[in-house]
């Protein structure tokens, strides 16, 4: 199910523009390279660049949050969790979308370390900033949230969430219709 959930979160990331705005916010060598490789599925290497730009600017709240990414593609929960709460500590507030991916981002840290009662609660965060209209990534927050509850033997929060986000996703269909 971990495993599961990091590719859940990192592919809704790849759907939508929070890798543009993860991108575009720095525009050091460091950050812009260390990304390349990354993407480049060479993360040793991509990481040392994104260390060396965390160490020039610690509180770059973009370079944590795409760290954390990292960190869990490479198993260094730890790391990744650490990442992570430096990226909420200094991301401003009208990040919603990015600030909603890092509570998804740390929940899966936690899911990894069984701790679902904190797990499903990141997910309730991450459902609490991002925009009502953003119906495909709260349908995932509820699709995983989902699973933690089944994991917790909470099956009727499990099957609510699962509802809700087939609600959501027929929304999506529709918008995508529209649009």
């Amino acid at each position: 199910m971990k495993k599961v959930l990091l590719t859940m979160v990192v592919a809704l990331m790849s759907t939508v523009n929070v890798s543009a705005q993860l991108k575009s916010r720095y525009d050091t060598e460091n950050y812009k390279r260390g990304v390349e490789l990354v993407e480049e599925g060479k993360l040793d290497e991509g990481v040392k660049l994104l260390e060396a730009e965390l160490k020039e600017h610690p509180k770059n709240p973009f370079t944590n949050f795409f760290i954390t990414t990292v960190y869990l593609k490479l198993e260094q929960y730890d790391k990744a969790m650490a990442s992570v709460d430096k990226a909420l500590k200094y991301l401003p507030k009208r990040h919603r979308e990015v600030r909603g991916f890092a509570y998804a981002l740390k929940a899966t840290i936690y899911c990894y370390s069984k701790k679902w009662k904190e797990a499903a609660e990141q997910l309730t965060l991450s459902l609490s900033v991002f925009p009502e209209e953003e119906y495909e990534h709260r349908a995932v927050a509820h699709r995983q949230r989902g699973e933690i509850y089944y994991s917790m033997k909470l099956d009727e929060l499990g099957e609510q969430d699962f509802k809700k986000a087939e609600e959501l996703k027929a929304l999506a269909r529709t918008k995508q219709k529209k649009g």
